[in-house]
């Protein structure tokens, strides 16, 4: 595509990418005071690499847009744009919030000068009423409403959005026309959205990863740097000895036996109940299926905080307490998994099933050898969701255990922090370097299978 395009258009196109990288670089660096003043000297640069091929990448457009004028109206082809209407949802809900923050600074004020009347004089701003001496101010922000409280981010969040709209409103109003009129043109605009889109893929992976980073460098830190007011982001000196001394000071050999047998028990637990329940309700014929079907989708709307109680009594009558037992037990049923292989064995032809009955397949050997492998990439997924939940499993084994003997890793990680002698430490450098280490198996495990998990995700949307 950019090969299509002539020396001039070629220059100009790399010019604006340049441009837009360096304005998007300079308001990453506007939040950060060690960055100083020079960061503002940036937008000359980048106005200019914008700005400067202009004249010589719209002349085309702009004498063909003269010599063949459009029959339709400036309004007509705007109105003919997909994007229009969005822009027009966009205008609605900016004058919402715009509504909003003139309902919340109305009600804002009002509170304000009534709690100045109570405190015997009057105020128009915060700090005036701050002085007088019978003020309370917090009596004066628990009188807010909500909306009163957030005024200001409502009013922000208007002005960005109607910004957006401005902005999009004069492109498509003056700059596509001239676009049109030139191929060229086109096709620059084309490699402009191709950069677009991955400055914009770039700046999600950054934004996703940068928890992980911080987790990273943090265990690599010196306690007092990690406490420190203003974070670093990256570390004064590297304290290797941070890993050493996670694994000294518990048995992470022992967390990890615990959580890998209690994650693939539960793992196992969840595939097995989830296919045989879900051959049930996909082809199964028996009175009152779906009624019991509706009572598994039901419970999927019952918060799990709600069980937790029932469930922790139970596993104390059966003596459960403190084993893997009460940690395995409640977590061998998914509802949400029967659901998803209910939704991939319904898709499954009957006709193949049949087949398998002429050869001699009974039920489990219709499931084992037809139904299982036409959804392989389901089970696959479901198999690496049901791994990643229970390692990462953190409240119920906290609450069901109680020793070295049975806790998992990820209530092992948040022990670190006490001492011998029971007393807490602010050793956060530490526990990121365990929460590092157990978080290690689960990174690996979806890079080597992410495919699958999209692949199964996917197919179980369109089902």
């Amino acid at each position: 595509m950019f090969k299509r395009l002539d020396q001039q258009k070629r220059i100009g196109t790399v010019s604006v990418i340049i441009g837009f990288a360096l304005l998007f670089f300079t308001l990453l660096l506007i939040p950060l005071k060690t960055a100083g003043s020079f960061k503002y000297y940036l937008l000359i640069p980048a106005a200019v690499l914008i700005l400067a091929p202009i004249p010589f990448m719209w002349r085309d457009g702009l004498r063909q847009m003269k010599q063949n004028p459009s029959p339709l109206g400036h309004w007509r082809r705007m109105r003919q744009s997909g994007f229009f209407d969005l822009l027009v949802l966009l205008t609605a809900i900016a004058l919402l919030l715009c509504a909003c923050w003139a309902f919340g600074l109305l009600s804002y004020r009002a509170t304000l000068q009534k709690h100045a009347a109570l405190a015997g004089g009057a105020a128009a701003t915060l700090d005036e009423a701050r002085a007088l001496p019978d003020f309370i101010e917090y009596n004066f922000h628990q009188d807010l409403n909500l909306i009163a409280k957030n005024y200001q981010a409502f009013g922000m969040i208007a002005l960005i959005i109607a910004g957006f709209v401005a902005v999009c409103g004069l492109y498509m109003r003056f700059i596509s026309p001239i676009v049109k009129a030139d191929e060229h043109l086109q096709i620059a605009h084309g490699v402009y959205r191709i950069a677009a889109q991955y400055a914009a893929a770039i700046l999600i992976v950054l934004i996703s990863l940068f928890p992980i980073y911080w987790m990273v460098i943090s265990s690599l830190k010196t306690s007092d740097e990690l406490m420190r007011a203003v974070p670093t982001l990256w570390p004064d000196q590297f304290i290797w000895t941070n890993y050493p001394n996670v694994l000294n000071k518990a048995p992470f050999a022992r967390y990890l036996v615990n959580t890998l047998v209690t994650t693939v028990l539960m793992m196992l637990g969840e595939l097995t109940i989830g296919v045989m329940a879900a051959y049930g309700f996909s082809k199964g014929t028996f009175k009152g299926k779906d009624i019991l079907f509706m009572l598994v989708l039901g419970a999927l709307m019952v918060p799990i905080q709600v069980t937790f109680v029932p469930i922790y009594v139970i596993i104390a009558r059966l003596n459960a307490i403190d084993t893997w037992t009460g940690v395995v037990l409640p977590n061998l049923v998914s509802a949400y998994f029967i659901f998803m292989l209910r939704q991939n064995f319904m898709a499954v032809d009957n006709s193949y099933i049949e087949a398998g009955r002429i050869d001699g397949l009974g039920r489990f050997g219709t499931i084992i050898h037809v139904l299982c492998p036409m959804c392989k990439p389901t089970l696959i997924t479901i198999s690496i969701i049901s791994f990643i939940n229970g390692w990462n499993s953190y409240f119920w084994p906290k609450m069901v255990t109680q020793s070295e003997a049975s806790r998992t890793i990820a209530v092992g990680v948040q022990r670190l922090k006490e001492t011998y002698a029971g007393q807490f430490v602010s050793n956060y450098n530490e526990i990121m370097a365990g929460a590092v280490m157990a978080i290690i198996p689960i990174v690996f495990l979806f890079l080597i299978l992410q495919k699958y998990i999209m692949t199964g995700m996917s197919k179980a949307a369109m089902k």
